[in-house]
């Protein structure tokens, strides 16, 4: 059951990502049929043409309009799918004083199908430390910068 409504998620991601990028490549032909009225609009002088004109611009208008508000509600399903497809929660995550803090799944092992679901929040770092949380690929530990002796590399999550 667990696998086929991740196969459904993961479809639905794909879906998602799809009407995003339908959304992005649509902005440009949008902008420019704008600007064409624009142009347009200086060369014509009838009332009644003005007014066709400022039609089709509250039209255009209304049309750009609903394309940031697609790609927006899609950007935001996008992450709520992949959110409910995953699985961790993360908070409270601090690395101060030279220090670093790691939480979540750190170079998973190769080749291993993982479930992964994260709420991640409150993760901060200063006076030249490192936090990280998430998924983190790959991420050699040597390549961390270095501690001062006294302090130590701190794990974390809930």
């Amino acid at each position: 059951m667990q696998e086929m409504k991740d196969m459904m998620l993961q479809q639905n991601e794909t879906i998602l990502q799809r009407e995003i990028a339908r959304a992005n490549g649509e902005r440009p032909t949008i902008e420019s049929s704008l600007q064409q009225l624009s142009i347009s609009g200086s060369t014509q002088s009838s009332e009644e043409s003005e007014r066709s004109r400022q039609e089709l611009r509250q039209e255009i208008q209304y049309q750009q309009s609903s394309n940031r508000t697609l790609q927006k509600m899609c950007e935001e399903a996008l992450s709520k799918t992949g959110c409910e497809r995953t699985g961790q929660k993360i908070k409270d995550v601090k690395a101060t004083y030279d220090s670093a803090a790691l939480a979540g799944i750190i170079n998973p092992p190769e080749n291993k199908e993982l479930k992964i679901d994260q709420e991640i929040s409150g993760v901060t770092a200063d006076h030249r430390s490192v936090a990280t949380a998430g998924v983190i690929w790959g991420l050699g530990l040597a390549k961390l910068p270095p501690t001062a002796p006294s302090n130590h590399m701190g794990y974390g999550g809930q």
